[in-house]
């Protein structure tokens, strides 16, 4: 029995099983911590919900996952080129954006279109590919300004999938939504998951309606990330025994972090609301 649970945790722990690795990690804004000594991992193909309350860091987190923040100490390691990212724009934010469906989906394929040129025959059947799959396939030209909520978010998804994503970030992607388009999202989620292989991870309010989807949750809480074990679809073995990461009281730490995530885009991705460089407002 014994060797069969160290067989059991080598496998698990493997490199060629896991897509995300965060070892030690710290980050804050000058003094102010944020998050402190954080350590987990995301298996490949997993679907993980990152929980917490507002303000508690979680939308810095996945700016750290992303790229888009280096850690003030420790590392963090994505172990994939190919990562999408859905952000949390809400229904008012866009509503009066001029662009329509096909339009916002191309500019996840800005890099293999160039900025000023044309998109060809084969990135408009990308286009259309990722409609369907998303279940938009009638909307192409719609203006995202006469879309509910739930389909901007789903044309958002759609963006973030174009390029082939193996990890699929989003961060709360039901703001703005009501519970009949939320579980739809679910849905479609879960698919791309259980069907595709893709890995994701995702911000959210709504522990009990996606619960069923998820392997388990982490909790953002007290400057720590740490295995949620309320969590109803946690296996058991990781419930008594996988606390993989530590809170900790906030504290100051310089920055000497490093992050060895692949190359991904830096520019702020696209998100109607975005007026320019800011600080970031926490959860």
């Amino acid at each position: 029995m014994k060797s069969e649970m160290v067989s059991f945790w080598k496998e698990w722990l493997s490199m060629d099983n896991i897509m995300i690795e965060v070892k030690d990690m710290s980050f804050g804004y000058g003094k102010d911590a944020i998050l402190s000594n954080v350590n987990f991992i995301v298996k490949r193909q997993e679907y993980v919900g990152i929980i917490g309350s507002n303000g508690a860091g979680k939308s810095t987190l996945m700016r750290l996952l992303l790229g888009q923040l280096t850690p003030s100490e420790g590392e963090v390691n994505v172990h994939t080129k190919a990562i999408g990212y859905v952000p949390q724009v809400g229904f008012r934010e866009v509503s009066n954006f001029p662009a329509n469906v096909e339009e916002i989906v191309l500019t996840g394929l800005y890099k293999q279109i160039g900025m000023f040129h044309m998109p060809k025959k084969e990135h408009k059947q990308k286009v259309k590919q990722v409609l369907e799959l998303v279940g938009m396939q009638d909307f192409r030209t719609r203006m995202l300004s006469e879309m509910s909520g739930g389909q901007q978010q789903r044309v958002l998804i759609a963006r973030a999938l174009i390029g082939d994503p193996e990890l699929l970030v989003l961060d709360e992607p039901l703001t703005g939504i009501d519970k009949e388009a939320g579980e739809a999202l679910y849905l479609l989620l879960d698919k791309l998951n259980k069907e595709y292989g893709m890995t994701i991870v995702m911000v959210t309010h709504n522990r009990e309606q996606v619960a069923k989807y998820t392997n388990r949750f982490y909790h953002v809480t007290n400057g720590g990330v740490h295995l949620d074990k309320s969590s109803v679809l946690c296996d058991e073995v990781m419930k008594d025994k996988m606390i993989i990461a530590k809170p900790k009281r906030y504290s100051s730490h310089g920055g000497t972090g490093k992050i060895h995530s692949v190359e991904v885009e830096k520019e702020a991705p696209y998100d109607a609301s975005y007026k320019g460089t800011k600080k970031e407002e926490n959860k």
